[in-house]
């Protein structure tokens, strides 16, 4: 009996250098870039909003966080990203970057998220910075120390493809 449900994980028992056709017919059909389905992206017939790409600067001590986040930025297209596991780095990082998104853990070991966040407001190349919290924490209290720092949004952690997607949209440059 032949299965009909459709997955987008390969099998196991899949050869690694092929995919299963979706369409039916049970044949194999070679990999290549634009029949690859990826995390966050919609299944066919429906077109996922679409976001210039910005540079984004990821800063969380928690390493397998941080890489996954950037894995999700990826997966949306979001290609131009940089990752510090400490605030001293991200201050190095963004001097060169010119990052336009900063997603910052706020409890980092080195820095004082909070206070990251308010040096690099202050040497931003552009006043158009825009710093999102990341936390786990769910403090009332945070919220509103987050919201002085200058951060904009406050996201728990782990971030939710939806919650990534929405603020990336809301970071897309508009039409010209």
């Amino acid at each position: 009996m032949r299965d009909g449900q459709i997955t987008s994980y390969r099998r196991l028992s899949d050869p690694a250098h092929k995919e299963v056709d979706d369409t039916g017919t049970g044949r194999p059909r070679p990999v290549n870039e634009n029949n690859i389905r990826r995390p966050g992206v919609r299944a066919r017939g429906r077109s996922p909003a679409v976001c210039a790409p910005v540079p984004i600067l990821i800063v969380d001590n928690d390493i397998g966080s941080a890489n996954s986040l950037e894995l999700m930025l990826h997966a949306a297209g979001q290609l131009e990203t940089r990752v510090a596991y400490s605030g001293h780095a991200a201050l190095a990082i963004a001097a060169d970057f010119h990052p336009v998104v900063v997603l910052l853990e706020v409890d980092l070991l080195d820095i004082n998220g909070y206070a990251l966040a308010q040096m690099l407001r202050a040497h931003a190349q552009t006043q158009n910075l825009r710093l999102i919290a990341l936390t786990t924490s769910r403090e009332h209290e945070g919220r509103e120390l987050a919201r002085v720092a200058g951060f904009e949004r406050y996201l728990l952690k782990p971030v939710a493809a939806q919650d990534l997607a929405d603020l990336l949209q809301m970071t897309s440059p508009g039409p010209s």
